[in-house]
């Protein structure tokens, strides 16, 4: 399942994502999504886990505090092209 966080601290990292989503099941890839301008981060993160870990991911942090920010989070499909979103850069 790929998963959509959205409203993250600026300065999260990938494998932060992945520490807190690692209780809930095996995390296969997560990218913070980049603005290709400025280099910074877009405060959104890409990830992919097992679906049924994802949905409990969905139903116990969506709306939870991440780094004193109110996470959001919730299925999203894949695109085609993985490497950029709208004129943004994905990173891991």
């Amino acid at each position: 399942m790929r998963l959509l966080i959205s409203n993250l601290n600026r300065f999260t990292t990938a494998s932060q994502l992945v520490n807190l989503l690692h209780p809930f099941g095996l995390v296969s890839e997560a990218r913070i999504v980049i603005n290709a301008q400025n280099g910074y981060s877009e405060g959104m993160a890409l990830v992919e886990i097992e679906y049924k870990a994802g949905q409990i991911v969905i139903s116990e942090l969506n709306n939870s505090r991440f780094m004193n920010y109110y996470i959001s989070v919730e299925e999203t499909i894949p695109a085609n092209n993985s490497s950029s979103v709208k004129g943004h850069r994905i990173v891991a």
